[in-house]
């Protein structure tokens, strides 16, 4: 194709004209969509979210009638409260940009908010499920609160207010307890990790009965440190029962629901655990007056008792002389029996001895040899008479055998002829012919013959 083609389809190249390879077209477009959308608010519905290895958050934007791809890298994920999730409807500052190796125009995610429900409050009801669904807030995990309380650890501000009203109510309700302070932030960036540490620390170094953490009321974000995954499972691994005191009696934390009694305030949970040293050194006083008056009443019940039981009690030398005539009641009474049973065993032992004699082995031994004797003669006639009947009847029986055997026939003159070599007995004339051979056995020995003439019976 020459040039005249090329300008008869409206495809023409002028001197001046740039060529464009592919990176460098996608490279400046890049360029205009960066300058001219530097930061942009777009609002969408998050799908397909996936988190690789790397961190980051790679999701697309949609609307009714387009979607785009978006990145969100892990570096700007610092301020973000909740977890993004597909269906969720968002609002993103982003920097629109291309992805040049596919040529893809994409959105760069700087911030992201919840449309319709606030960044806490959405990041609030994903941690407290996600929480719920370990078991974290199963009443059974619920630890009670000792009765008297000697030692109390508190974890909050050592400056806020919380801590001002846990030291007045105790000190007016019961001023020998022993108030132990964490200082720790209750707000702002790091407060979580320092009040997870707070509560650590007093379970692994410094023990008390009890623990207060908590702090005085204030906005949702002043308390969000308290609905933090790391303060919560602090709580929840803490050996020492744990009261929540965070803010007014609305506001309700994650922490509030871990632990194991919930305060409304810093001072309510002061109440719970300092008791009225007045009123309990009344109930302390009751309970030893209606201690005094059982041991008293038990006392004066033993005392009748065993009033009563001397009473009953008989001198132990008539009982001993009762015991002894009883005794030599018994004694005489086993004498007699010994004795009656000693004559009927005697009389038995009579009886078994004659009865022994009678049948003595040596008795039977001997009446049996003269028994075994007398059958063996009969048994020696037996046999004799016996052979002699079996010995004639069988010379008789030879006498007749010998008649009818052949060679008893031979020996009076005649003889077998059979075939030459078939061994064929020879009954007839018809079975030779002549010149045959033939063998002949007579009584003693036999003859090998040859026919010379046959004669055939007429």
């Amino acid at each position: 194709m020459d040039a005249d083609d090329v300008s008869q389809f409206g495809v023409q190249q002028s001197s001046e004209s740039r060529v464009y390879s592919v990176s460098e077209l996608t490279r400046e477009i890049r360029g205009l969509l960066e300058d001219h959308f530097p930061f942009i608010w777009v609002e969408g519905e998050i799908s397909n979210f996936k988190v690789p290895v790397s961190g980051h958050y790679y999701f697309v934007l949609k609307d009714a009638d387009s979607q785009i791809r978006c990145v969100m890298f892990r570096s700007q994920q610092r301020w973000m409260r909740f977890l993004p999730e597909d269906g969720l409807n968002v609002l993103c500052q982003a920097r629109v940009s291309v992805y040049e190796p596919r040529g893809e125009y994409q959105l760069l995610v700087d911030a992201m908010e919840p449309r319709g429900v606030g960044a806490l409050q959405l990041a609030y009801e994903q941690l407290k499920q996600r929480l719920d669904a370990e078991g974290l807030f199963d009443p059974e995990h619920k630890k009670p609160i000792p009765f008297l309380t000697q030692r109390l650890g508190v974890v909050t501000s050592a400056t806020g207010a919380a801590i001002r009203d846990i030291i007045r109510v105790v000190r007016q309700r019961y001023s020998n307890l022993e108030i132990y302070l964490y200082p720790v932030r209750v707000q702002g960036e790091g407060a979580a990790d320092e009040i997870a540490e707070g509560i650590v620390t007093f379970n692994d170094e410094f023990p008390v009965d009890v623990l207060i953490v908590g702090r005085g009321g204030g906005s949702w974000e002043d308390l969000w440190a308290f609905n933090e995954e790391a303060v919560v499972r602090a709580i929840f691994r803490s050996a020492i029962p744990v009261i929540s005191a965070v803010g007014h009696e609305v506001d309700v934390t994650l922490a509030d629901l871990v632990a194991d009694v919930r305060a409304p305030t810093p001072s309510a949970a002061a109440d719970l655990v300092a008791q009225n040293k007045e009123a309990l050194e009344g109930y302390v006083a009751d309970l030893y007056q209606r201690l005094t008056g059982r041991v008293r009443q038990t006392l004066n019940l033993t005392s009748e008792r065993l009033i009563s039981r001397q009473q009953r009690l008989r001198h132990p030398a008539a009982r001993l002389a009762d015991l002894r005539l009883r005794l030599d009641e018994h004694a005489q009474r086993l004498e007699s029996a010994i004795r009656r049973v000693l004559n009927t065993e005697r009389q038995s032992f009579l009886r078994l001895r004659d009865h022994l004699v009678h049948v003595s082995p040596a008795r039977r031994i001997a009446e049996s040899r003269g028994l075994v004797n007398h059958c063996w003669r009969d048994l020696g006639l037996f046999a004799r008479h016996s052979l002699l009947e079996k010995r004639q009847s069988l010379e008789s029986t030879l006498t007749q055998l010998d008649g009818l055997s052949p060679l008893g026939i031979m020996a009076r003159g005649y003889s077998i002829t059979t075939t030459w070599p078939k061994g064929e007995v020879v009954r007839s004339a018809k079975q030779v012919r002549k010149d045959d051979k033939i063998r002949v056995r007579l009584h003693e020995g036999s003859l090998d013959c040859k026919v010379t003439r046959v004669e055939e019976a007429e």
